[in-house]
């Protein structure tokens, strides 16, 4: 559902502090990601509330913003709102979490920022593996080494990207850690580390590959940060721009090859093994029960932790056969249930959100939609998915289906990333869990689900259904004439945010050429401004109207203001009602820009601005229904 991404993005900042709060932002594919100085200002339910925004969740010490698929543009709106130093995260992830809770959130800021990097070299991959299958590429030509290396770059240097991500995120120098990665994937260091026997001052230096290496960056790395305050306490300032980065390399070095890289590998190696283990001995096990639990998962932001774990299975194994098909199980799952609720529900703009949500699951594998405005919000669909999601993991660990590329958030197109090997048997077994998955999960929801509101929907109908009894409001159309000559502006240009965010009301804004005001409808003047510069009225069809002439106009006390009314006047349509002087507002300084606002829209279903851009007193400007 399209909404205002410069309002989303002007509220949502003033929601969570202001700019002033603000330490670091970035986004994924579907959350913005705010490192904030104090978490304590916003409040979650209001931020909810937003429109565009679906779901506010604490996570590894970021305040996330789940927005789905726009989450770009509205974070480009809110780089224009202000400085934001992109961060993946602060040091601490809070004390009210647990250290399972901190150490994924650890390593899902660190991962979250490099995966554009990523799927850009994931795809690649794919496009090289289509090329080379259907013959139109040589694999002994310069293009196919080109591709290939380009498709290889991020998971051969990934050492080097990560410790720039983790001390970026630690706070540490980040120009060091990325000189220490460097290092250890350096051609002469592999070469002289892989036949094994080698030492550093006589001290054993274990053998090992570092290329494509997640752990022991994400160890050394925060080692380095404590060196490097040892060496900043130590160096006298005359010196210490060369002499505290030397300390930082020379001690960093044997620990790194002798102690941490080496315990790294080891454990970079055992997991790998592990994987291989689980996929050969219970793959079906793990897959079902990955499948299944993957929604809640991703709910907690966990899921990027899991990163590491297929890039360890795709450098050391060549595939990944955990991760990315327990996602594509999952997020199919998803996209099926929330299409069955489409399918089932009669309310128009619950079909519309379901089949979009379910759309952008299938298609992008963007499930956050689906999850928090279908699947979960009615409970059912989210058994229904889990239980296909389950199905289709049991099918994919049963015929060891596997992923040879990672390449985007796992979805339908996904099937691509599972050509490789010998033959089409991999993609064909694939495409039959994707339809065990939409299949079961579909089914299973049009059983479960009953088209019935929610708590919350049941509040808010019979709220409603109260307002309606009590102040019985419009049931025909209301016709708001414009109540000054002038020229009609969207009400998202009028340059207080106040106005173009909406929270005073619905309506449009007029910049008048004749400083008269007109009553817009017959009605009673509900409230007159102290300074004049403001008149609201309650009209006989129940519309509440705002004229607010001008921004700041309040700063002139009263002055240039001329009133022919007050409250409590029953006034006609075309009544005059103020007068302004333009000039004296105008070598104030201040906007002659005036909002004409309907602030009780809760009580209509929509409410239309006129066409035209210039507008006559008792022209039609606003149109509620």
């Amino acid at each position: 559902m399209a909404f205002d991404y410069k309002k989303t993005a002007e509220t949502v900042l003033d929601k969570v502090g202001g700019e002033k709060n603000v330490s670091g932002l970035t986004h994924c594919i579907t959350r913005l990601r705010f490192v904030l100085k104090d978490e304590s200002i916003p409040n979650a339910s209001e931020i909810e509330k937003i429109p565009g925004v679906i779901r506010v969740v604490r996570q590894g010490g970021q305040y996330q913003v789940v927005i789905g698929n726009e989450v770009s543009n509205v974070y480009n709106e809110l780089l224009k709102l202000g400085h934001f130093e992109e961060s993946t995260g602060n040091g601490s992830s809070g004390e009210h979490e647990n250290l399972f809770s901190r150490l994924a959130g650890f390593i899902a800021g660190c991962m979250t920022p490099l995966l554009p990097a990523m799927l850009g070299c994931g795809m690649i991959k794919v496009v090289l593996t289509l090329l080379t299958t259907f013959q139109l590429v040589e694999t002994s030509g310069s293009t196919y080494v080109i591709l290939n290396a380009a498709g290889d770059a991020f998971f051969y240097f990934l050492p080097v990207l990560l410790a720039m991500t983790t001390a970026k995120r630690l706070g540490s120098n980040i120009y060091l850690a990325m000189v220490m990665a460097a290092f250890l994937i350096h051609p002469e260091i592999t070469a002289l580390l892989l036949p094994g026997n080698s030492s550093y001052f006589g001290l054993p230096v274990t053998k090992a590959v570092y290329s494509s290496s997640v752990l022991p960056v994400m160890l050394m790395v925060p080692i380095m940060k404590y060196i490097e305050k040892f060496a900043d306490k130590i160096c006298p300032n005359m010196v210490k721009i060369f002499l505290k980065p030397l300390i930082v390399i020379f001690i960093s070095i044997p620990i790194a090859l002798i102690v941490v890289g080496p315990i790294g590998s080891i454990m970079g190696n055992l997991l790998a093994d592990g994987i291989n283990f689980l996929y050969s001995k219970a793959g079906w096990l793990t897959i079902m029960i990955l499948s299944a639990g993957m929604p809640f998962i991703v709910m907690t932001g966990m899921h990027y932790a899991l990163v590491p774990l297929a890039t360890i299975g795709l450098a050391s194994l060549g595939f990944d056969a955990i991760v990315v098909i327990a996602m594509f199980c999952s997020n199919l799952a998803q996209g099926g249930a929330a299409m069955a609720v489409g399918f089932k529900n009669k309310e128009k703009e619950v079909k519309s959100t379901a089949f979009a949500s379910g759309v952008s699951a299938i298609v992008a594998g963007v499930t956050e939609p689906a999850m928090y405005g279908v699947t979960l919000k009615y409970k059912t669909p989210m058994i229904a998915a889990v239980i296909g999601a389950g199905a289709s993991g049991l099918y994919a660990g049963i015929t060891h289906i596997v992923a040879y590329t990672m390449g985007g958030s796992p979805s339908g197109l996904s099937l691509i990333q599972m050509i490789g090997g010998e033959g089409f048997g991999n993609i064909i077994n694939g495409a039959i869990a994707m339809v065990i998955s939409l299949g079961v999960s579909f089914v299973m929801t049009l059983v479960l689900y009953k088209n019935k509101p929610t708590p919350d929907e049941k509040e808010s109908l019979s709220q409603s259904q109260d307002e309606l009894e009590s102040d019985q409001p419009l049931v025909t159309t209301i016709s708001i004439k414009s109540p000054i000559k002038g020229a009609v502006i969207p009400l998202s240009q009028v340059e207080d945010a106040v106005f173009s965010g909406g929270v005073l009301g619905e309506g449009a804004a007029i910049i008048p050429t004749e400083g008269k005001v007109y009553a817009p409808a017959d009605g009673i003047i509900s409230a007159v401004a102290d300074t004049k510069h403001a008149i609201g009225m309650k009209t006989d069809t129940g519309a509440e109207v705002l004229i607010h002439v001008g921004m700041d106009t309040v700063k002139l006390g009263g002055e240039g203001f001329t009133l022919h009314c007050k409250e409590g006047d029953k006034v006609k349509e075309g009544s005059l009602l103020l007068e302004f002087d333009q000039d004296k507002l105008k070598k104030a300084g201040l906007s002659l820009t005036t909002p004409v606002l309907i602030s009780n829209m809760n009580h209509f279903v929509s409410l239309k601005v006129c066409d035209i851009s210039q507008v006559l007193v008792g022209d039609n400007l606003l149109t509620i229904v």
